[in-house]
């Protein structure tokens, strides 16, 4: 993804969304972004609960 590519991603988008990024997919110290997106998370307190404690709508960088 470009800077350009980035902006057009985030022209609309709100200042105050948080922005996340995903999980890495290579085992390289630096990956190339190749999606942006907004996506809803779910935010837990631990790995073993099954029920959210809340899930918000955030901008997320991926490799994929």
């Amino acid at each position: 993804m470009t800077i350009k590519q980035l902006k057009q991603a985030i022209s609309d988008l709100p200042d105050h969304m948080d922005v996340f990024i995903g999980e890495k997919s290579t085992e390289f110290g630096y990956g190339l972004v190749n999606t942006a997106k907004v996506k809803k998370i779910n935010f837990f307190d631990s790995s073993s609960d099954e029920t959210p404690l809340a899930s918000d709508d955030v901008f997320v960088l991926e490799e994929e």
